[in-house]
């Protein structure tokens, strides 16, 4: 008789950890340029947002509370207008109306920074208080010692 194979094997096997940094496919934002990055990863975020540009231009516009059209959103998103760069404050109306985190960590790949939920602040700040008290600990053991040495 044959043994009967575990059912929860391959599950535990094929078990990957979350993914802290929300990001695109590499080869679908790469370019030669940091415009052209840009142009690309505005173009990922709203192909997977699933709406249609004409309602991501009617939703930006609400939330900004000027026109915003569907010729802006194409040239914005055109590695061929470079001269169309998307503004600052447009930029981060449109990471809020997609709620794109993979647009921002896209624009900080050559930086040190990350973009992750808010969710996770309170697991980071405990984290970076933790190493602050293990450097206090140490400043304290180093202190004892020298008070150890006068006595």
């Amino acid at each position: 008789m044959r043994a009967r194979r575990c059912q929860h094997t391959d599950d535990l096997l094929s078990w990957q950890p979350p993914q802290v940094e929300a990001r695109f496919e590499p080869t679908r934002v790469r370019s030669a340029t940091p415009s052209g990055k840009v142009c690309r990863a505005l173009s990922e975020a709203m192909k997977e947002d699933g709406r249609s540009r004409e309602e991501i231009a009617a939703a930006l516009s609400e939330h900004l509370g000027e026109p915003i059209s569907r010729d802006s959103l194409d040239a914005w998103a055109s590695e061929a207008r470079e001269a169309s760069n998307i503004a600052g404050y447009r930029l981060i109306g449109l990471v809020s109306v997609l709620r794109s985190k993979e647009l921002l960590n896209e624009l900080l790949a050559r930086t040190d920074m990350i973009v992750v939920d808010r969710k996770y602040r309170p697991l980071i700040e405990r984290q970076l208080m933790e190493e602050a008290q293990t450097r206090i600990k140490k400043m304290i053991q180093k202190v004892d010692k020298e008070w150890k040495g006068l006595k």
